[in-house]
C-alpha cells in the first residue's frame, strides 16, 4: 500500500471517549478531597477551604484537559502512515509509532480505534479513513496476532 496522509478533528464525544477514562481516578480522588474539605469547612474553620489548592496542582493536567474539551469544539490531528511508522500530530505534540506495534482495529460507532503496543489509542472518524487504508493498519495487527500464536 502506498503511504497516506490523513487529516481530520477529533470530536469533543471522541476526545471524552479516549482520554477521560485514565483521569477517572483522580477525578474520584479530587471529588472525596474536595467534599472532605468542604464538610471541614462547614464544621470546623474556614482555612480548610485552602486545602482545594492541593487537586489542583497535583491534578493540574486534568483541569487543563476539562479546559481543552469546554473551550475547543475539535482537536485537529494529523497522521502520516508510511512503510515502516505512524507518525501523529496533535497539539503541538508528534509521535512517532512503528506500525509493528498495532495489535488491534475495530470499529466503535462512528469512530475506528486503533490500539497500539504502547498504550496509545488512536481514534480515527470513519469518513476520514478509507476502507483499504483500514485493511492496511488490520494487515499489522494479524502479523502480530500470527506471532503471538
Amino acid at each position: 500500500m502506498i503511504p497516506f496522509h490523513l487529516t481530520y478533528a477529533l470530536s469533543r464525544r471522541q476526545r471524552l471517549r479516549v482520554e477521560l477514562p485514565q483521569w477517572l481516578p483522580a477525578m474520584a480522588g479530587t471529588v472525596g478531597f474536595g467534599v472532605g474539605a468542604l464538610y471541614l469547612c462547614a464544621t470546623a474553620a474556614r482555612w480548610f477551604l485552602l486545602l482545594l489548592i492541593i487537586p489542583t496542582v497535583a491534578y493540574s493536567g486534568l483541569f487543563a484537559f476539562l479546559w481543552d474539551v469546554v473551550a475547543r469544539r475539535g482537536r485537529p490531528v494529523e497522521l502520516v502512515a508510511t512503510d515502516t511508522a505512524l507518525e501523529l500530530r496533535t497539539g503541538g505534540e508528534e509521535r512517532v509509532l512503528p506500525l509493528d506495534g498495532i495489535f488491534q482495529v475495530f470499529r466503535a460507532g462512528d469512530a475506528w480505534t486503533v490500539l497500539h503496543l504502547d498504550g496509545t489509542v488512536l481514534t480515527i472518524p470513519a469518513d476520514a479513513i478509507s476502507v483499504d487504508q483500514i485493511g492496511y493498519f488490520r494487515s499489522f495487527a494479524r502479523r502480530a496476532h500470527a506471532a503471538r500464536a
